[in-house]
């Protein structure tokens, strides 16, 4: 019995661009994740909403950032600016091992801006 059947669509979750789309949000946040969620989200359902959750993520904490170090007038922004900053990095590392993995993560305190 042949285990492998090739007439299957190939059709599937990419972790890899996934991954890739984590690794650019590093480096420009939104930017980067938007561009590889608008030019891919049509291809699979499932990558689809991985790459909608990177977008998001971007978008959430580039907002939580810029709020946390503009209240660093009043001087909380210097102790919340760090923990936000810090927060983004941890979240955006844990996505990229959930990619690996083949695993859909959505990080926490992520606003659905996207659908």
């Amino acid at each position: 019995m042949n285990e492998f059947n090739n007439n299957e669509p190939k059709t599937g979750f990419d972790s890899t661009l996934v991954l890739v789309s984590y690794i650019v949000s590093l480096f420009t946040a939104v930017v980067g994740p938007l561009l590889i969620w608008a030019i891919k989200k049509d291809d699979d359902p499932l990558t689809a909403d991985a790459l909608r959750h990177v977008a998001n993520f971007g978008l959430s904490y580039t907002i939580y950032i810029f709020a946390a170090w503009l209240t660093s007038v009043i001087l909380i922004g210097l102790v919340i600016g760090p923990i936000v900053t810090i927060a983004f990095y941890v979240f955006a590392i844990i996505g990229i091992v959930k990619a690996v993995n083949g695993e859909v993560y959505k990080p926490p305190f992520t606003i659905d801006i996207f659908k």
